[in-house]
């Protein structure tokens, strides 16, 4: 096992395009770090760099806090499991598992405990004489997974693993990635752009957008406490509302004004604002209650209800999330959406989150 530490990490490409601009990350012994974000933001490119597959321009990378810039991938003491499989078809499961014990100069024997207790671990002993092949995609990824794990490394680099198995495999995976976890103790760095996979596999989150990380915390924590408007965005499905609010009056008020109809937050503002609610922490009231809005799409998903509306006087989309047993919703009906005062956020109109005390209660 090891820790991680990355400082100030930059990566320029040939003709000035910066991908990373200017890392800081500590990643403690045998945790189970996420980096998550939209495509192209560079958590792909940093993971590489941590296996030692990229360049670094600038700054450092220490594992067990020695520098590691220059080593070169097979002397970090790490493990890749890529988006693609990219097993050996020629081989059978446990010589595509056993071929870097085999490089490696092991005998025979020790090769065949390793590559057996491993797949002990992952269930797949049936699959050892089984070439990929005649392998399912959930057998493949387990062969890969286990490719890695066979040569005890100190640290385990994960490219977007699921993202090639169908939905039931993935959540299942997502379980046996977290079990593999707590069996092994091995610190995980785990990429994804799906922040459903990232709350739920994450002891740590940290959230990449164009080229720096915007916070780093646990799920909750990061759910619950967004350092701006792009985080809290980004986790959480459906996505946070937002809603472009001015306040009235010429003095600190309470009121906040959006469209045709104005919401008593339990603030003072003086700046023209974004409202943040997620759509569990908004309750349907009549239509002159809290903000006024007509229904445009009613999702009924068995044991939750979404209902898609827009604001009255603005073009504005506001999504809330309740009961089969709530209140009747029918698209074109004007109803009220009430935010739940204790669960909202507020945000300056170029993103930074309003700190407590410029909107005390």
């Amino acid at each position: 096992m090891a820790a991680l530490t990355i400082r100030n990490l930059r990566k320029t490409y040939v003709g000035g395009t910066e991908v990373l601009r200017g890392i800081d990350l500590s990643i403690a012994d045998g945790e189970f770090a996420v980096f998550v974000g939209p495509s192209g933001c560079g958590k792909s490119t940093l993971l590489r760099m941590i296996a030692g597959l990229e360049d670094i321009s600038a700054g450092e990378l220490l594992i067990d806090g020695a520098v590691v810039n220059d080593l070169p991938p097979s002397q970090r003491g790490i493990s890749m499991v890529f988006q693609s499989y990219a097993l050996y078809p020629h081989m059978t499961v446990a010589e595509n598992m056993g071929f870097a014990l085999k490089l490696a100069g092991m005998s025979r024997a020790q090769v065949a405990k390793a590559v057996g207790d491993v797949a002990e671990i992952l269930q797949i002993t049936p699959l050892l004489d089984r070439k990929p092949k005649a392998l399912s995609g959930g057998q493949r990824q387990r062969v890969a997974i286990g490719r890695a794990i066979v040569r005890s490394p100190k640290v385990f680099l994960f490219d977007e693993p699921l993202s090639n198995l169908d939905a039931g495999l993935r959540v299942q995976m997502r379980i046996e990635l977290s079990k593999l976890h707590k069996e092994l103790g091995t610190t995980m760095i785990y990429v994804t752009h799906d922040q459903v996979e990232a709350m739920t596999l994450g002891d740590r989150i940290a959230v990449f957008n164009r080229g720096i990380v915007e916070q780093v915390g646990s799920p909750l924590d990061l759910y619950e406490h967004p350092q701006n408007q792009f985080v809290a965005g980004f986790l959480g499905a459906p996505r946070m509302n937002f809603v472009p609010c001015v306040p009235l009056g010429a003095v600190p008020t309470a009121l906040l004004q959006s469209g045709d109809s104005t919401w008593t937050a339990p603030y003072r503002v003086t700046e023209p604002c974004v409202l943040g609610v997620r759509p569990e922490d908004i309750t349907l009231g009549a239509a002159d209650q809290g903000l006024a809005a007509q229904i445009e799409l009613v999702e009924h998903l068995g044991d939750t209800v979404l209902v898609h509306t827009k604001l009255l006087g603005t073009d504005t989309t506001v999504s809330l999330r309740t009961s089969p047993a709530g209140p009747r919703c029918e698209r074109g009906s004007v109803v009220g959406l009430i935010p739940n005062p204790q669960k909202t956020h507020l945000f300056t109109n170029n993103g930074a989150r309003l700190a407590l005390d410029a909107t005390p209660a």
